[in-house]
């Protein structure tokens, strides 16, 4: 039976970030695909530290050397800010879920889960869950309003669908690669989103930073190490990866296996970084448009 090829514009055309990282330092690649094939051996200190941190230190200052929030149009940075937080009002409860999904095998793990979900959930009767803290310093603050936002981008939607499909996964171990990945690259999101707020900001009213001052207590609840929430001296954000990055560290104790956790850090590091390439690529794309038209 003849098979007809498929049609590329049934592709998605987003170039890989983390396909780029593999192009730029191939003994971090050659290094991974040993581990996952179970011909190497690595502690989890050597996972963290020496191949996950560069690659997300790596990629995330591609994003935002594109984002170029600086230079923004209020269109874009609003799109941008938009899309975004369709991730951020459904995290906890994918926090929460991924808890249960491993309470049996790791209590510990659950623990640590759960407990970042509370800490997102908001403090009751003190602090509010986190996405209406943000959502109403985004009213307050930018007159933008973000609640019930329907994602346009296909990269928004398969984000929330690959971390729907990773936290009820019947392997710990990929739920544990999947949500590092998550929690590793929310400080350099906030930053980027900070970056993005600032400019609107600038643009509507010529505020920024403190002169935004719901937006600002937002970001320093989640970044800064001094913040009344920080613990152990590590803001909110730093101590939810660390937090989860103890396990990888100690997985031979915790009975984590590292080709899945591996696996499931590629996973959902793949479409969080894709979600902004796509973003770029869609108002770079439109602005051109409109100045093809302008003209």
């Amino acid at each position: 039976m003849n098979v007809s090829p498929i049609r590329s514009k049934s592709l998605r055309k987003i170039p890989s970030k983390v396909d780029l990282f593999f192009l730029s330092n191939p003994p971090v690649y050659q290094s991974l695909k040993r581990v996952i094939s179970r011909e190497l051996t690595i502690t989890g200190d050597t996972l963290v530290d020496e191949f996950f941190t560069p690659m997300i230190s790596w990629i995330y200052s591609e994003i935002e050397r594109e984002v170029n929030a600086h230079a923004a149009s209020a269109h874009r940075a609003e799109f941008m800010i938009k899309e975004l937080s369709t991730f951020a009002r459904v995290n906890s409860q994918f926090l929460k879920r991924a808890s249960h999904s491993v309470e049996g095998f790791c209590p510990e793990f659950a623990h640590e889960l759960m407990r970042n979900f509370l800490e997102e959930g908001g403090d009751r009767g003190n602090l509010p869950a986190h996405y209406v803290l943000y959502s109403g310093a985004l009213i307050k603050d930018l007159d933008l309003f973000v609640n019930g936002y329907v994602p346009q981008a296909a990269s928004s939607r398969l984000l929330l669908w690959m971390h729907d499909i990773v936290v009820t996964s019947h392997c710990p171990s990929t739920i544990l690669g999947g949500y590092y990945a998550t929690e590793a690259v929310a400080t350099a999101e906030t930053e980027e989103l900070r970056r993005l707020t600032d400019r609107v900001g600038q643009l509507k009213a010529g505020k920024t930073g403190a002169d935004l001052p719901n937006l600002d207590y937002y970001y320093r609840l989640h970044l800064d190490d001094t913040h009344e929430a920080a613990t152990l001296g590590m803001a909110v954000e730093e101590g939810h990866q660390e937090g989860i990055a103890s396990f990888i560290r100690n997985a031979d104790r915790y009975g984590f296996l590292m080709p899945q956790i591996v696996d499931g850090f590629l996973q959902l590091v793949g479409p969080l970084v894709d979600q902004w390439t796509e973003l770029c690529m869609l108002t770079d794309s439109e602005e051109s448009s409109e100045l093809l038209w302008q003209e």
